[in-house]
């Protein structure tokens, strides 16, 4: 008989703490390339050849200068930034201007900025290579979701310009908008005015204090514009608004809301809304315009009945049903409401200084 031998208690593995690195405090940051894994704060100017790296929060009092900036926790610039790339894990903040020649992108998870700077590549390294280059207590707002602020978000007092935008949170910005590309946003958008060459993705409201040109697509939740909106395409889940004009090459669509336009309302294809399609004046959808069922559509609410035919009529392929005010008048098309803008001869509020600093500049 084999005697039975008692079970070997299991040891428990030993919990590595990582030692907290100490913070970084200087007056002035001016070197070739520059990274830490704990906070900074640089009380003037930060001006990098190539690279800045920071594993926690960033706090610089001054402008940055940079090739590319990977920053895991909050950065904030109170000058502005000029930068070639520009990668985040926390919130941007910015009392000044943002210029990305490249990409910008919020909300970056540790592992995805380890791998982009092949801190897994390098030899002798265990599966604990991020902690080469994060911050521990970055590691633990991920961990219990505590991201103070916001996730992502982007704020500055001045204007942004880059060629792509990819932010997980909300983008607030006291001046312009200027991107080739809006990939991604995953809250709202606010801006002065808003200039894509691309397409742009909203997840949340998107709202201009003046114009939006979107070159592409534009998909959002809701568009609240307070100026004139120019688009290829414009699909939203909710309401779009303009307080001007509304002009597309493609399809105007709003899933569950209305339309409505100060002004006109025209496209090469088709107009839908789920709700209300309202205009101060004309609505033209060369291919055809639809509403909802137990709704309608309104044009020239802000013209004389005896002017409907010339500016407060609606154009489609067929006569569209529930016309609730306008007149029917068959083949115009957006060229024809492009050439009656030409000579208009009434400015609305916000286009009177727009268009004196246009002439200054020109002058």
């Amino acid at each position: 008989m084999s005697k039975r031998t008692p079970p070997v208690a299991k040891v428990a593995a030993p919990v590595i703490t990582l030692p907290v690195p100490l913070p970084v405090q200087t007056t002035r940051l001016k070197r070739k390339q520059f990274a830490s894994t704990g906070d900074v704060h640089v009380q003037g100017d930060a001006i990098l050849t190539t690279q800045l790296i920071v594993g926690g929060d960033c706090l610089i009092d001054g402008d940055l200068q940079a090739e590319e900036v990977f920053c895991l926790g909050k950065l904030t610039v109170t000058g502005d930034i000029r930068v070639q790339s520009l990668y985040v894990g926390h919130t941007l903040d910015v009392g000044g201007n943002i210029d990305v020649e490249y990409l910008l992108k919020t909300g970056c998870s540790a592992e995805w900025m380890a791998r982009m700077l092949e801190l897994d590549q390098r030899k002798n390294v265990d599966n604990h290579f991020v902690d080469q280059l994060v911050h521990p207590a970055i590691l633990a707002r991920h961990a219990h979701h505590d991201v103070f602020g916001g996730y992502g978000d982007i704020q500055a007092l001045g204007y942004l310009a880059c060629a792509d935008l990819d932010c997980q949170g909300n983008v607030q910005l006291d001046d312009v908008l200027e991107a080739g590309e809006v990939q991604f946003i995953g809250g709202h958008l606010s801006a002065a005015s808003i200039h894509v060459a691309g397409d742009c993705n909203c997840q949340g409201e998107l709202f201009s204090e003046t114009d939006v040109q979107i070159e592409g697509s534009l998909f959002a939740a809701t568009v609240i514009c307070q100026g004139n909106l120019d688009v290829n395409t414009v699909c939203s889940q909710g309401d779009i608004s303009t307080w001007g004009s509304l002009r597309a090459n493609g399809e105007i669509s709003s899933l569950r809301g209305e339309i409505h336009s100060g002004r006109w309302i025209a496209t090469k294809a088709t107009i839908y809304a789920g709700k209300y399609i309202k205009a101060g004046e004309s609505v033209i959808g060369e291919k055809g315009i639809s509403c909802g069922a137990d709704y309608g559509i309104l044009a020239g609410t802000t013209m004389a009945r005896s002017r409907w035919a010339t500016h407060g009529m609606v154009s489609a392929a067929s006569k569209p049903r529930l016309l609730l005010s306008g007149q029917f008048v068959e083949a115009k098309k957006l060229k024809h409401i492009d050439a009656l803008e030409k000579k208009r001869d009434t400015e609305l509020d916000w286009e009177i200084p727009r268009r004196l600093k246009r002439e200054m500049l020109q002058d």
